[in-house]
């Protein structure tokens, strides 16, 4: 896939260039008449870098947008395509993220604009953003012919990305992540709801949540990027055979979504909203939640591996998880706070940002293989985190990862620890911190220091560190651990 978006896009410039020497030697009714040939020949392709080369003479902007609607209505789409589609403010490409059928489900490349949420009532359905995106940059940004090759889906033409396909559809933090010139990046905004009335979900901007999913959220009032989505039909589809690839059935517990020869397992039926134990059918994709049950504990039918995505994050009523013993990537788990203990398979290498954060009841978190990071967040406001023993393969503690964890009085450090990120012990509970003969760090700014709040001062905790007399840590205990701090040797 790499290798033909690479090529493709060698071709669009060796196109271009080629018809910029023809806009410098032939006239430029010469390179549009050209370029004009070429789309009505079905050369797509060379069209758009014709119409480009020509920087807005007569119509070739609307010409460029007709041959970028007919490349859709006539190519085909693939995921991880960027594709042209319509104009706002200059805006025009889109990121292809899923294809079902002759329907394919687009996000932009960049965020439009900055926007308010706002809502009165019910979030996304009565939010001030959703009304924009389907009055005023449905008509801006589109027209006519490209408003009918959009798919309507819940009365939306125009939607935002939800948590669960902000998710699915990006490989990592990093993939979802938007740049921006903006030093105060607040990242973008996700149609959920926010761990309180007045928050929305978002992707995160800064520096050490760039591209995190956050369900606790923004402030509805607060500005943040705009990053719209929407389905539209290609090929020769029509709006009912398109509606016919999609078919949604219940099974039992749950809400089956069947397209392209896939079954998500998209939500709970109202009986499975009811059940207080639910299993996870094997053999299905998960794109869906249970946090709108009453389910206190989860297991699965199988023990093969799944990427569970957000299948548990949020549920208020969760006591108890059984993951699948053969499990490689581990699903988010935030904000469950009645969420108390949870093993963690022996095939997990890696655990998401902000994977346990405000699991208030979290009290222990089994390691049974080689996880390598405890990101940023991992366990921010754990307050009832008593017993944490990270495996020696932990290389990396993130900014904040045990920040707010007021139980948690002893850790020992990984033996081949090598960084640990600012604040990272933060008005904790920490006392006794024990320091491996064999670890040497080679990042710790302020891991151990309190962050400086001028409108919440924190009291600075007193500590002991025990290290081997002689140690990496022994010689530079003064540059690693600050504050009130006692050495007692090992």
């Amino acid at each position: 896939m790499i290798k033909r978006l690479f090529a493709a896009a060698e071709t669009v410039i060796i196109l271009g260039t080629a018809l910029w020497a023809c806009a410098d030697r032939q006239s430029p009714e010469y390179c549009y008449d050209r370029a004009v040939r070429l789309m009505e020949q079905g050369d797509y392709d060379a069209a758009i870098a014709g119409f480009d080369a020509l920087n807005g003479y007569q119509d070739s902007a609307e010409l460029r947008r007709q041959a970028c609607l007919q490349k859709i209505r006539t190519g085909s789409v693939c995921v991880g395509d960027t594709v042209a589609f319509g104009d706002y403010k200059g805006h025009t490409a889109w990121r292809v993220l899923a294809v079902s059928g002759s329907e394919a489900y687009l996000t932009t490349m960049a965020a439009v604009e900055n926007r308010m949420f706002d809502f009165s009532g019910s979030y996304w359905e009565s939010s001030a953003i959703r009304s924009w995106l389907n009055d005023q940059f449905l008509n801006e940004a589109f027209n006519e012919d490209e408003r009918g090759i959009i798919v309507s889906r819940n009365g939306d033409s125009i939607c935002l990305l939800s948590i669960e396909e902000a998710y699915r559809y990006f490989r990592d933090d990093e993939d979802r992540f938007l740049e921006t010139d903006d030093e105060t990046n607040m990242g973008y905004w996700l149609r959920n709801t926010g761990r309180f009335s007045d928050h929305a979900s978002c992707v995160d901007g800064d520096t050490w949540l760039k591209g995190n999913i956050s369900e606790y959220g923004g402030l509805v009032y607060m500005p943040r990027g705009v990053r719209p989505a929407v389905r539209i039909r290609f090929g020769e589809a029509s709006a009912e055979a398109t509606a016919e690839q999609e078919t949604v059935s219940e099974s039992g517990d749950y809400i089956l979504t069947q397209s392209g020869g896939q079954t998500d397992l998209t939500g709970l039926t109202e009986a499975g909203k009811t059940q207080e134990h639910l299993v996870i059918p094997a053999g299905v994709s998960i794109f869906g939640s249970v946090a709108k049950g009453r389910a206190k504990t989860v297991t699965f039918e199988s023990d093969d591996d799944i990427d569970y995505g957000f299948l548990l994050a949020g549920s208020i009523t969760l006591e108890t998880v059984a993951l699948p013993a053969r499990l490689t990537k581990l699903g988010r788990h935030s904000n469950c706070p009645h969420l108390k203990e949870l093993l963690i398979p022996e095939g997990v290498r890696e655990i998401p940002v902000s994977c346990f954060e405000y699991d208030e009841s979290l009290e222990r978190v089994i390691f049974k293989g080689n996880v390598t990071e405890i990101p940023a967040q991992a366990f921010f406001v754990c307050e009832s985190l008593r017993e944490i023993s990270l495996p020696d393969s932990v290389t990396s503690i993130g900014p904040y990862a045990f920040a707010s964890c007021t139980a948690l009085q002893e850790i020992t450090l990984p033996k081949n620890l090598k960084k640990i990120g600012e604040y990272a012990f933060e008005d904790s509970g920490i006392r006794l911190v024990t320091v491996p003969a064999e670890t040497e760090l080679t990042e710790w700014k302020n891991a151990f220091a309190q962050s400086e709040r001028p409108y919440m001062p924190m009291q600075e905790r007193e500590y002991t560190v025990r290290v081997k007399k002689d140690s990496w840590a022994d010689r530079h205990f003064d540059e690693v651990f600050v504050g009130k701090v006692t050495k007692e040797y090992i």
